[in-house]
């Protein structure tokens, strides 16, 4: 029997829900790879044999300097202004993504009705927060609420600056493909991050993930009280414990790595002369 795919769509209260379905072949042993969603997968993994695949946060200012640098020197080297754009919107979204905390597949889909309203002249006015439902909680209908800051509000202000908003549907980041009616892909955005990461030198390795990871280790190194933070954020990322949040993150590798340096055992016979 050949692979085939079916499309069905379920309208529930006007929301769409496209489900791909896959027929499995005669073989059952030669099943297609599937991403998480159930979609099937068409990228390789980079995972190399005995090499851990896990992503990793920005935990110093000094990385998250060094991106921003690269990213401005990608602006300033731009040979025309379609890539003068795209230089542009992938600062955008490492900035957005790192004070967000939102996962690739929320933060690709943000359009400008996140930050702002329509008024009755005809302009825009600043959202003071705004209400979503993330991808992996649409089923439970879970809504979460995005406070933005001033570091949110000055990028975005600036960016508009440059590309005045036409349309307040429209998606802030934008791909190269679809005349400027798609948003960027997941794989794209690893893909600048990843690109961008090795080019600052740093050595970890670093995809989409890295800018939620990036979001909750700041949120937790910059709280007085550290433990209400650990809750708040086990909250926002929908954990089912502090745990979780605190590997996730990864809080609990610095603790790891502390402990064995915590102790130095028969450090005065160690010369083999």
């Amino acid at each position: 029997m050949n692979n085939s795919m079916v499309l069905t769509n379920h309208n529930t209260d006007n929301i769409i829900y496209m489900t791909e379905i896959i027929k499995p072949k005669e073989n059952p042993k030669k099943k297609p790879k599937l991403n998480k969603d159930g979609t099937i997968s068409k990228r390789h993994s980079n995972k190399v044999a005995g090499v851990s695949s896990e992503v990793f946060s920005f935990k110093t200012k000094e990385e998250i300097n060094a991106m921003i640098s690269v990213f401005d020197k990608r602006i300033n080297d731009a040979p025309d202004a379609d890539k003068l754009r795209i230089a542009r919107r992938n600062k955008l979204l490492f900035i957005l993504g790192i004070n967000l905390g939102l996962r690739a597949s929320d933060l690709r889909k943000i359009t400008f009705k996140f930050f702002f309203s329509e008024t009755d002249n005809g302009g825009y006015e600043w959202n003071e927060y705004y209400s979503l439902v993330p991808e992996k909680q649409k089923r439970q209908r879970k809504y979460i609420k995005l406070f933005f800051n001033d570091t949110v509000r000055n990028a975005i202000l600036n960016y508009i600056e440059y590309y005045p908003i036409s349309d307040i549907d429209d998606f802030v980041f934008v791909s190269r493909i679809g005349k400027g009616k798609c948003s960027i892909s997941e794989p794209a955005i690893w893909d600048i991050l990843n690109k961008t990461a090795l080019e600052a030198g740093i050595q970890q390795n670093i995809g989409s993930h890295s800018l939620r990871k990036t979001f909750g280790y700041w949120i937790w190194h910059e709280a007085v009280d550290k433990d209400k933070a650990l809750v708040i954020l086990q909250q926002c990322f929908a954990h089912s414990s502090t745990q979780i949040t605190m590997k996730y993150i990864g809080i609990l590798d610095d603790e790891i790595k502390d402990t064995y340096y915590s102790i130095s055992l028969g450090s005065d016979g160690v010369s083999f002369g």
